[in-house]
Order: structure tokens, then sequence, then C-alpha cells
């Protein structure tokens, strides 16, 4: 990580500048109209918080303080719970009353750009965009203009995926855990068979069967697909012959009982708590679960091992990117003075306390001489992973709206095998069949679209 090269991003005179700078920030913004409603008014802004705690509401009262000493443009804190946001924030999207700045699920972009919700920042990002990291220019920015033409959002943070290990049991049973070409997923299910000990009440792994279920096994799916989910005409891969061993393969560590039977129904935090609390000895998740280790575990009693390898091929495929971001409403009264507050969000010394806090990544280069992100930090194994070369991010879903299917559909047909009610093809299927209309449909409506690749580390090619 670079040294502190360079002052606070933003001083005072500063913020009237970008204020006066990004007008346009790569779309309309409301034009004469709007400019004419605020005459005479004083600037002020809404900001909904999707993921709320006491922890985060501190946080953000604190910072937009911090903004309004410095600007004079006051800022109401405003939340939703998690379960209720998609929900939420459509009704008042479709109303037209969105706060001017949204934290925004990445699962959600292809709804409010469809919608025409949000505002793109692509004028931002070309003027702000060497103050990046590189995983955010090419992943996050990439994945943005290649599906949606545009950039429309800023991230928060950064989570890559690693593999929570009890490493006081893999001490405790003298096992030898694979590494480099030969920590593939399979050894990856070997570990957590060898981490079952059910007279001691210990299982090998928090599995996760509720909402969210179908993404770990979306990334594992494309190694056996060279890392695509459609072929170039839009046509569902997963549900090939070897993608539907891989997902009966998947599912044997809950049907053979190496974890806990209700996990079929546990989401996020039932995954953490079980890790933590002593009772799962592996947790496949984001960097952001290494903060509810450090407060809950002993340094001794956990570790982290980099996603496993393809089977296949040894290639390295890990789902990364932010777990939200920040955007700017269509109907906001102040874009520039909204843009102006999420450049305040994610100065460095701003976005290091959330980071910290969050247990992600920072997104700017300048992060100093903090040891959480030194080579001896916490968060160390995560950045391993992304400072590979060939580290490669796979597709998503699609750049068409699946909130209603990551909402349900997703892991209801997962749990639907789980529990004996039909089988893997089915699984597959009818996901496939629900995923390709879709994207043939988003293809056939725009125009010179194309399936998304694989990302790397490396940037596009002009």
């Amino acid at each position: 990580m670079k040294k502190r090269v360079i002052a606070a991003l933003l001083t005072a005179s500063m913020v009237v500048g970008l204020l006066a700078g990004c007008g346009s920030s790569g779309g309309d913004s409301g034009g004469e109209s709007k400019e004419a409603g605020k005459q005479g008014k004083e600037a002020s802004l809404r900001f909904i918080d999707v993921n709320p705690s006491p922890e985060r509401q501190k946080y953000y009262e604190g910072v937009f303080q911090k903004f309004e000493e410095e600007t004079g443009i006051s800022v109401a804190y405003e939340s939703v719970p998690w379960d209720d946001a998609a929900d939420k924030l459509t009704v008042l999207g479709t109303s037209g009353q969105l706060p001017d700045v949204i934290t925004t699920h990445p699962s959600w972009l292809g709804q409010f750009t469809e919608a025409d919700w949000i505002m793109p920042v692509d004028d931002y990002v070309e003027e702000h965009g060497d103050e990046f990291v590189e995983a955010v220019k090419n992943i996050n920015w990439a994945q943005e203009k290649e599906k949606y033409g545009h950039v429309y959002s800023i991230p928060d943070g950064f989570m890559v995926k690693g593999i929570f290990y009890r490493k006081d049991w893999v001490e405790e049973i003298g096992y030898e855990i694979p590494t480099g070409k030969d920590w593939t997923y399979d050894a990856y299910f070997d570990l957590i068979k060898a981490l079952t000990d059910k007279e001691k009440k210990r299982y090998g792994n928090s599995f996760r069967g509720a909402r969210g279920a179908f993404d770990p096994l979306l990334t594992y799916l494309q190694t056996f697909t060279g890392g695509y989910t459609y072929d170039e005409e839009g046509n569902f891969l997963l549900n090939s012959p070897e993608c539907v061993e891989a997902l009966e393969k998947w599912c044997e560590i809950y049907k053979d009982g190496y974890v806990p039977e209700d996990s079929v129904n546990w989401g996020f935090v039932e995954m953490v708590d079980n890790f933590t609390g002593g009772l799962t000895g592996t947790v496949s998740n984001d960097s952001e679960v290494a903060k509810a280790c450090e407060e809950k575990m002993d340094p001794s009693q956990w570790g982290v091992l980099p996603m496993p390898v393809s089977t296949v091929d040894g290639k390295l495929l890990n789902s990364a990117g932010s777990p939200y971001s920040y955007t700017i409403s269509k109907t906001s009264e102040y874009p520039e003075e909204a843009l102006a507050l999420v450049d305040f969000l994610v100065r460095p010394e701003n976005n290091i306390e959330y980071c910290k806090m969050g247990g992600l990544i920072p997104i700017k280069n300048d992060v100093g001489d903090d040891e959480t992100y030194g080579e001896n930090g916490p968060y160390a194994p995560f950045l391993a992973q992304l400072n590979d070369p060939n580290f490669t991010v796979p597709p998503t879903y699609g750049a068409f709206n699946y909130t209603d299917l990551h909402q349900d559909m997703f892991h209801t047909e997962l749990q639907k095998y789980l529990l004996g009610q039909q089988s893997a093809e089915d699984v597959l299927n009818h996901i496939g069949d629900e995923l390709t209309a879709r994207m043939k449909q988003y293809l056939a409506d725009n125009e010179g679209a194309e399936v998304e690749k694989p990302k790397t580390m490396q940037p596009a090619a002009e």
C-alpha cells in the first residue's frame, strides 16, 4: 500500500470547486427546472442506509456532522432494515421519492438503471479514478460499464472472499491443509469432513441454505465453464451434466450430515455466529467476517485460507467487489451536493474508519501506515488474492433486473433439493430457464449488448 503522499481530498474551498465541476456527472441531472427550484434554498440532503446498526448510524451521523461543518450542507440519516430494503427502495423509486444518496447493493443496479432512478457518475470517475485501487477500476467500474454503459456507483469498501477456518481444530487433529494448486474445491470438501466430530458437537462448515445460498454455488459451478454464466447467445451454461454433478457434490456435505441440519435455513448471521461460537469449523465468506472473528475469538483459534482453485483447470475464481456502493438519485434536487457528499465519504481517512468498522478493504490507494492493511495484518490473505495478477472475478447473473430471483427463487429452488423435493437437475434447469429468458430478452432489447465476461486485475484493453 502506498504511503500517504497527499493531503485530505477536500478542503472547504475544494468542495466548492467540486460542486462547480460536477454539474454534469455523465447524465441529465435535472436541467433548468431543478436549478430554478433551488434558488433561495439552503441545500440539505437525505441519505439512506440499507444495512443499519447502531455502530453504522453513529459513524454516518458523525461524518455527516463533519461534512456540514466543512460545507454548510446538512445531511439527514435515514435507514431501512436489510430484509425490507429492496422492497422499500422499489416503492420509493416508483413514487419518485428516493433519498439523494442511496447505499445500494450490487444486485439492485440492474433494476435501478433500467428504471432510470440513478445518475451516472462517469465524469467523476474520469477525474478521480487514479485515486482508487486497481480492483475498483478493473472490476467494479469495468463491470458496470460493460453491463450498463456507464458507471453509476462509487463503492463503500472492497471485499474478497476467503475460507475462515478453526486453526486450533486443524492443529488438534493434525490435519495438513493442501496449498497452491492442490488447494482445490475437492480439498476444501475433504477439510470440512475432517473437521466434523459430532461427539464433540463440531461440524465442518457453516452451510448457507437461505437467501444468498446460490451466490457461492454460482462461483463453484463457473469453475466448470471457464468462468462464464452464459454462452454468446445468452443460453445458461450452468445446467450441464458436469454442473449438475458439481451441485450434488456441493450439497453432499449437507445431505451427509457434515453441517447442522437446520443450516438449510441459515443466512449470513447464522453462518458467522455459529463459526465464531464454536459449532462449525469453516465458513466461506467475505473479508468482513474478519471483524467478527477479531471481536469474538482468540487469534490462535482462527485463520483465513484463499478460495479454492478449480478442480478442472486450477484457475482461481473468486467473487469480489463491494458490499454496497453509493448512488445518487435522479430525482435529487441537489445532485452536485450529493456527489460532493459521496466524495467526502470516500476521503481516505473517512473510508479507512468506515472499512475498519465493517471489516472491509479501503478503496483508495492512500491508506498511510495503517497496520491493519499491512503485510502482517488480518486482511493480508485477502490482499494477497487481490494482488495476484491472475485473480479472476466471474460474471454475475446478468445486467438485467434479477432482484426478485435473488429474494426468492434462487435459494428456494436449492432448498427443495436439499430437502429431497426435487433433483439437482431440476434446480439448475428451473433457474437456468428463467435466467436464459431474461438474458435473451436483455440482449434483444439492448442493441450491441453482449454477455458479461470474466474480469481480471489487468486493465481492459482500449
